[in-house]
């Protein structure tokens, strides 16, 4: 070497602790080694901190903002979410009751219709056995009664007294043409100068026609707010929230 000629040095940046420690690290030497590779048709991409997203991201959050600071706050805001998940719990229960309610409610004005039916019916038709007469006509007036049974038994004595008259006038006749007398031989009366007078015969009574009663079908109160176990275990079980599993009431944590 010259003496007029300055030394060269090879001056190397030194590394901090980090990037000695890292060094040893198996995985990050090679790392490194792929970074620093050279030659053929290998590009290496560093892909950065795959955990940490970019800070254009809506994921990202600084490091200051990343631990809470206010913990009465958010103690408080669970308290709230707690409260709210109960009173939306008891808002659903709430209105599965309703319905529930408002499709039994349904049901029993449905069976009284049915029934006020059913007596009406027991009312218009015929009288049980036990406390049915067996003549169709008061006892002490002597009315014939206003149905269907009465107006047949009205009827059937008006036939009665039709042939009646009928048979008489014809008797009558008969006794006049035999005998040659004023009177009659047997009552010692006067003969009749006319015929005994017929009843005419009204019209037949119809029978009422029978009239089937509609009855109720059969219904399911779950079927107004769902059929199944998971429309009726919301509201007759009680949710794990509620009483915090196994652990007991949370409510008041």
């Amino acid at each position: 070497m010259d003496q007029g000629e300055r030394p060269k040095f090879r001056n190397v940046e030194p590394r901090s602790r980090q990037e000695r420690l890292a060094n040893n690290d198996k995985e990050m030497l090679e790392k490194l080694r792929l970074e620093h590779r050279r030659g053929g048709a290998y590009r290496y991409d560093n892909p950065g901190n795959i955990i940490q997203p970019p800070e254009d991201s809506a994921a990202f959050i600084s490091e200051g903002e990343r631990f809470g600071t206010n913990a009465a706050q958010e103690e408080y805001e669970n308290r709230r979410r707690r409260i709210l998940e109960r009173e939306e719990y008891f808002e659903r229960k709430r209105e599965a009751n309703y319905q529930r309610e408002t499709a039994r409610w349904h049901k029993v004005d449905l069976e009284g219709q049915w029934e006020d039916e059913h007596l009406a019916e027991l009312k218009e038709g015929p009288v049980p056995t036990r406390n049915k007469s067996s003549v169709r006509y008061n006892f002490i007036t002597l009315q014939y009664e206003d149905s269907y049974e009465g107006e047949a038994l009205k009827y059937q004595d008006d036939i009665v007294r039709r042939n009646a008259a009928l048979r008489a006038g014809k008797i009558n006749h008969m006794r006049q043409a035999e005998t040659k007398t004023d009177y009659d031989v047997i009552t010692g009366l006067p003969k009749p100068k006319v015929r005994l007078p017929v009843p005419e015969l009204g019209p037949e009574p119809t029978p009422p026609e029978k009239v089937e009663r509609e009855k109720p079908e059969a219904y399911r109160v779950d079927m107004q707010y769902g059929v199944g176990d998971a429309a009726v275990r919301e509201t007759h079980e009680k949710e794990d929230w509620k009483f915090g599993g196994r652990g007991g009431n949370t409510w008041g944590r």
